[in-house]
């Protein structure tokens, strides 16, 4: 009897054949297994829109993978789709009934715009962003554009380009000159101007992007421990040190995985191409794409409008994490970051108010492991953990504030410095301040106290005689008064 405990979405691309297999944990997808080969369908495609025999043969291999794979989940539970080459094989092509009989399973050939649509699905649900978002998406042999709101694309483009078709037509001879990434670079920024207009007009607030080439650029950053944001700038500055190299047998560009050299040189160009046809400004990677998309699709009850609370909530529930408590150092951190000054430890946008709700959510993650270093411990979880609706600067910045409140809730030893972000080193100081307000773990034990700054000092005023009446908590709070000294003091009233 085939479980329907298990969800597969099946994408076959143009340039690698996907699968992603995955379980409802918590309230949160849990991805159980991924499969990914490198087919090359485009390559094989030819001028009669037929395919060459070996694109056939390793297309049909793989899909036997894939059928033996999902031979134990439930029929309704799984989704496969085809793109841009599969779209332009003929309906009567016999190669398309080999695909369906070999996979054991329909399959479903989607128009570039359902694609743009499912990749702007897979994207919104697996991040933080209800502004005005961007999703672009460099494939084998078309490049999707969708722009929208929320959940809802509302501009939809699929643009006759990709990483292998590009390959093919300016890189056949694998030669890396200026003049051939100079021409691949022009005709994708002629074919965007034709359809920029309605996106300059709509606008966005921010650009996010999900391929292959994508991720070789944001594990390029990483590698070189560089922002993760992408500039026109730092890809032109790519391009250089490609063309210098001469040919993509022999690019050795510092972090750029050997896997990825085949077709990063024509990614690169047809990103270059955007960027100057929509002038954007910054670009960043994303985890989410169309699997993504297909696999929510499936899955109306995760469809939540604030993925990061959905994450959270997930969190909570897999750790069985103390609710009240996580409730109780919320609504105390909120009551002293409304009282700070609005310059003191303002974050861009809603920044702030989302870490303040993450780390009351998950300070006490590590205690699920031990008590024992439970600060050190929470930090390695969260760390090796799937977010969903964290980029990777959020995530950063989660782990940084988990492991500022060390010493509050374990025997872990205080830590010696606090981030080197300013914003987030006064954002910690009132964490910690929450966090030790709560240890009673008993609403009617938490002061009301009152929150002031002078200059960098955190003044902190009781009630009469709360000090001297919780003889526990005013421990806490002279310890952390002493080791607030020397990052601007803490003044207890």
């Amino acid at each position: 009897m085939r479980s329907t405990d298990y969800y597969a979405a099946i994408d076959l691309g143009s340039n690698s054949f996907h699968m992603l297999v995955v379980r409802l944990v918590a309230g949160s997808v849990q991805v159980v297994s991924k499969i990914r080969r490198k087919v090359r369908l485009a390559s094989g495609l030819q001028e009669d829109g037929s395919l060459d025999a070996e694109a056939r043969k390793r297309a049909l291999d793989c899909l036997a993978i894939f059928a033996d794979r999902v031979n134990d989940i439930a029929p309704e539970n799984i989704t496969a789709v085809g793109t841009a080459t599969l779209r332009k094989l003929k309906d009567s092509d016999p190669f398309l009934t080999q695909v369906r009989e070999t996979l054991g399973h329909p399959l479903r050939i989607i128009s570039g715009e359902e694609e743009a649509a499912t990749i702007f699905q897979g994207i919104a649900h697996t991040t933080a962003y209800h502004g005005r978002m961007l999703a672009i998406d460099i494939g084998g042999a078309s490049s999707e554009l969708a722009l929208g709101q929320g959940f809802q694309p509302n501009i939809l483009r699929s643009l006759d380009f990709g990483c292998v078709t590009w390959i093919n037509r300016f890189f056949a001879d694998s030669e890396i000159t200026e003049h051939n990434c100079a021409a691949a670079i022009a005709e994708v920024e002629r074919i965007v101007n034709t359809h920029a207009k309605p996106y300059k007009e709509h606008g966005w607030d921010t650009a996010l992007g999900a391929s292959g080439t994508f991720k070789a650029l944001q594990e390029i950053a990483q590698e070189r421990r560089m922002p993760e944001r992408i500039t026109l700038p730092w890809l032109e500055q790519l391009l250089s040190e490609s063309i210098q190299h001469g040919n993509i047998d022999m690019l050795n560009l510092h972090g750029l995985k050997e896997s990825r050299k085949p077709t990063f040189i024509s990614g690169l160009c047809i990103l270059i191409g955007i960027f100057r046809g929509l002038q954007l400004t910054t670009i960043e990677a994303t985890e989410g794409a169309l699997r993504e998309g297909l696999i929510y699709g499936m899955l109306a009850e995760l469809q939540h409008s604030d993925v990061q609370l959905r994450t959270l909530d997930s969190l909570v529930r897999t750790y069985h994490l103390d609710q009240h408590q996580a409730a109780r150092v919320h609504k105390v951190a909120l009551n002293y970051y409304q009282q700070a000054p609005q310059h003191w430890c303002e974050l861009a946008k809603d920044e702030a108010l989302n870490l303040i709700r993450a780390v009351s959510y998950l300070h006490e993650i590590g205690l699920s492991l031990s008590y024992q270093h439970a600060s050190s411990h929470g930090h390695y979880l969260l760390a090796n953990s799937n977010l969903p609706g964290f980029n990777a600067r959020q995530r950063e910045h989660l782990l940084t504030l988990v492991q500022a409140i060390a010493g509050i809730i374990d025997d872990d030893e205080q830590p010696e410095n606090l981030p080197e972000h300013l914003l987030l080193a006064r954002l910690a100081r009132l964490l910690r301040l929450a966090v030790l307000a709560c240890q009673r773990r008993n609403d009617a034990m938490i002061a009301e106290a009152s929150l002031s700054i002078e200059e960098d000092e955190i003044v902190l005023s009781f009630p009469e005689g709360f000090l001297e009446q919780n003889p526990y908590l005013s421990s806490l709070y002279q310890s952390e008064s002493e080791w607030q000294q020397q990052f601007g003091g803490l003044r207890l009233g």
